[in-house]
């Protein structure tokens, strides 16, 4: 009998108040990460928020991998800066709770991918700052589109010998649903993919057993048939695999 486990991965999540219930809040969080998981072949592990530090390191002993999922954006705050006009909702337990369990989850060595604003605030924990809208910029790439997710919207070039090169090569062309990105990049992170505009979409931290974050949406696409953005999850799951079998022999 084969009794190797599958590699369970925790998917962070939203913290949102229901309208129609008085201080009555939801952890919520796209069912298309997932299915991106489960097709990969790993476990997916929902993550409520927390301020209970044991809670959080008990949480991590039972993880293989952490995904940092997409959402509002982070507290202008945590990078020094006054909320500035166009920033969107911002939820400070959130930010703690992330803030908080990556710092825990660095400590193990264990893969972690980070999503759109799983790149923000990864970019953050490291030191790094983000432009609070595309209007502090200058570009007139659409990063916040308005059709289907698994429609791509812009192009994007990417870096030799990190796994998105594996997959696509030198260009792809990804969807796009921001409005903030990143600024100053964090202490020790590499840029690996950049749009046309300049901006990072993705970054890899090679000091780490597996470290990747992206600014755009994969697992929409993934889900919805693009084969290519699915072997970023396979990819990564299979890093948390990998880890999991080293720490049981």
């Amino acid at each position: 009998m084969n009794n190797k486990r599958k590699p369970i991965i925790g998917i962070t999540t939203s913290l949102e108040l229901n309208p129609n219930r008085l201080n009555d809040y939801k952890t919520i969080v796209s069912v298309d990460y997932s299915k991106a998981v489960i097709n990969a072949g790993g476990i997916p592990f929902i993550l409520p928020i927390t301020e209970n530090t044991e809670v959080i390191r008990e949480q991590i002993q039972l993880l293989d991998g952490l995904l940092l999922s997409g959402g509002g954006d982070p507290d202008p705050i945590l990078y020094g800066e006054d909320c500035l006009q166009e920033v969107g909702s911002i939820t400070p337990e959130r930010d703690k709770f992330e803030l908080e369990i990556l710092d825990e989850f660095m400590k193990t060595g264990k893969p972690i991918f980070g999503i759109c604003r799983g790149l923000q605030i990864a970019n953050i924990y490291f030191g790094g700052s983000l432009y609070q809208d595309v209007k502090y910029i200058d570009t007139t790439v659409n990063h916040m589109q308005k059709w289907l997710p698994d429609l791509p919207t812009h192009n994007i070039n990417i870096e030799k010998d990190n796994i998105l090169f594996d997959i696509f090569g030198e260009k792809t062309r990804i969807n796009s649903y921001h409005h903030q990105m990143i600024k100053d990049l964090g202490n020790g992170l590499t840029a690996i993919a950049k749009a046309n505009d300049g901006i990072i979409e993705a970054f890899q931290n090679k000091n780490h057993n597996f470290f990747y974050a992206v600014q755009w949406h994969p697992e929409m696409m993934a889900v919805r048939g693009n084969e290519k953005m699915q072997e970023i999850f396979d990819k990564f799951v299979k890093s948390c695999e990998k880890l999991h079998s080293m720490n049981q022999n």
